[in-house]
């Protein structure tokens, strides 16, 4: 008997994956230990990140080169190719990993949106990316049989922004299984270089949706004034408009308060997160934000923003602060410096909160997503 075919666009996965990259990685690896039944075929345009799905039954990875390039490649092969590929393969349901699916679309369609930056926030998101989205996000929510989010906070947005859109299901994301690997103690003994010196940790790309620039000038305040004050580490790969925020950094980094860190393999993450004294991740938008879980996951008290996604991730255990007041961050940097009782408290919230995010919901609500489709 014929098993429906499941084709899953992950074209956007690199070999260094962020955020939407690890997402897709950590729900294709809890989709290939949760399904029987489903012939999946996966198109990727590097197939390094997926090895795990060598062996996996039902799983067929497809490599695309033609989709390898900028985003007008992408665009032209998303448009022009994939309905092809779909047609030839037999496909019962393409899902769309990356916000946009084909025009035309020969079986039922999904979409993940993973966020709404490029229209929230539009200044953050570099062209053409930008005008991309604009063009195509639109088109794609209001064709699509079924549209997917990874959080409440994003699921609002769709709604408010794209009223005319069908069906979005909320499938959250889980803690991301790598911060299970990283052992309790060990590792390097100054992983940050900044010698016995406590220090406060950033991961993320340093791009303007990270908010930054304020954190840096929120940083400035605090320590400007007398005390001993935790060091500050960037960690993430470097992004875009990023001249004001070097205008921030290079003042810190020569007074011997921040270093920045390239992006880095999840060993040294881990020994990081097992090493600070807090996470700072007062982003202005995020979809979800897996640093949060991370962080938590491994014991590391959280700052990061009192709205959307962010908020609802982090629960009752983070501290939440308004990412556009830059004093209000100060004295959450300087609470978290000096407050271990807060700490503590953070830490024991925290390991509770990431043990509440799993990919094998992700997986079944995904799969639900899927059923529903396939028996209309």
């Amino acid at each position: 008997m014929r098993k429906p075919v499941v084709v899953l666009d992950a074209l956007l996965v690199t070999d260094k994956p962020t955020g939407v990259g690890r997402s897709i990685l950590e729900l294709t690896q809890a989709l290939a230990a949760s399904e029987r039944g489903l012939d999946f075929r996966l198109l990727v345009t590097t197939e390094a990140p997926f090895a795990y799905l060598r062996e996996a039954e039902e799983w067929t990875v497809v490599s695309c080169p033609g989709a390898v390039g900028g985003t007008f490649r992408k665009a032209l092969f998303t448009q022009a190719r994939l309905p092809r590929l779909c047609r030839a393969m037999g496909a019962d349901v393409l899902h769309s990993l990356q916000f946009v699916a084909p025009w035309r679309v020969p079986c039922a369609n999904v979409v993940t949106v993973h966020d709404l930056a490029w229209q929230l926030f539009p200044d953050t998101v570099e062209q053409p990316r930008r005008g991309y989205y604009r063009l195509l996000v639109p088109a794609t929510l209001r064709r699509a049989r079924a549209i997917v989010v990874n959080s409440e906070a994003t699921a609002r947005d769709v709604r408010r922004l794209h009223p005319t859109t069908g069906q979005i299901t909320v499938t959250p994301f889980g803690t991301p299984s790598w911060v299970r690997q990283v052992p309790l103690d060990g590792g390097p003994p100054d992983p940050a270089g900044f010698g016995e010196r406590p220090f406060f940790l950033f991961v993320g790309t340093l791009e303007p949706r990270k908010n930054l620039e304020r954190l840096l000038a929120a940083y400035a305040l605090m320590v400007e004034k007398p005390g001993s004050w935790p060091g500050l580490l960037l960690v993430g790969g470097r992004g875009w408009r990023d001249s004001g925020l070097r205008r921030r950094i290079e003042p810190l980094r020569e007074a011997g308060h921040l270093r920045v860190m390239d992006y880095c393999a999840s060993d040294t993450l881990g020994t990081l997160y097992r090493a600070a004294r807090a996470l700072l991740f007062p982003s202005l938008h995020e979809g979800f934000g897996f640093p949060i879980l991370e962080a938590m996951a491994l014991d590391l008290p959280v700052m990061t923003a009192g709205r959307g996604a962010m908020a609802e991730v982090a629960g009752k255990a983070a501290l939440l602060v308004d990412p556009e007041d830059v004093p209000a961050m100060a004295r959450g940097l300087a609470l978290l410096a000096g407050d271990a009782a807060r700490r503590a408290e953070m830490v024991a919230r925290g390991r509770e909160n990431a043990a509440i995010w799993t990919w094998e919901r992700t997986a079944q609500r995904t799969l639900d997503v899927y059923h529903s489709l396939l028996h209309r």
